[in-house]
């Protein structure tokens, strides 16, 4: 069964077009979706992020394109579908440990601004939150404080007053990016297929699963 999904999420195929070798494809998607409504993913995705090391946690988030297969019915709101000038898009926002392993996830429509989706994330205490420009608000670092961590966001040109802010921590901020680079390489990630947010948010759980695994 697992591996049949594993297909799906690596090639982004129908699921009627899953080989017959992993057994019938109705069968699969069945399972898929009661596994879905349990939550499963979710919490084998909760167990492994308590393995996370280090103390930088990087906040950043991507657009997802939305394909049409997903988009038919125009029933997006409370399925994190935005539209953006790209078209629908959806925007998956993460925290990642020092080691580039996603510890929190977040879907939001994807006209959704990086500030507004990231109060979805619950933030760590005793920690430095390394986020890029689109982040600068002080609303967000006071949030950040609150948790009992440091916020490490560089100032946008047009701030007034000066923030502190460490270059030597902001530049591991591609540990956040390539997590994003790893996980979109499976084609049911790097678009969207599903309707539903929470079987789109299956598919994203069991990819940092195999992401922690690997």
């Amino acid at each position: 069964m697992v591996e049949g999904m594993y297909f799906i999420l690596r090639t982004g195929n129908p699921w009627r077009d899953i080989p017959e070798s992993f057994g019938p494809w109705s069968s699969i998607y069945t399972r898929w979706r009661r596994w879905c409504k349990a939550g499963l993913w979710q919490t084998i995705f909760e167990l492994l992020s308590t393995l996370e090391e280090g103390q930088l946690r990087h906040i950043d988030a991507t657009h997802i394109k939305v394909h049409q297969d997903a988009s038919t019915g125009g029933h997006h709101e409370g399925q994190a579908i935005g539209k953006t000038k790209g078209g629908l898009n959806t925007k998956l926002t993460a925290m990642v440990d020092a080691q580039g392993r996603a510890t929190q996830l977040a879907l939001a429509p994807g006209n959704q601004a990086d500030v507004q989706a990231v109060k979805a994330i619950e933030l760590p205490s005793d920690k430095r939150v390394v986020a890029d420009k689109g982040y600068d608000s002080d609303a967000f670092r006071q949030t950040v404080r609150e948790s009992g961590s440091t916020p490490c966001v560089p100032p946008r040109k047009n701030r007034l007053l000066p923030v502190a802010w460490h270059k030597g921590f902001y530049r591991q901020r591609h540990h956040v990016e390539n997590f994003f680079q790893r996980i979109k390489r499976l084609r049911r990630i790097a678009t969207r297929y599903e309707k539903l947010a929470s079987h789109f948010m299956g598919f994203v759980h069991l990819a940092v699963i195999f992401d922690w695994l690997k």
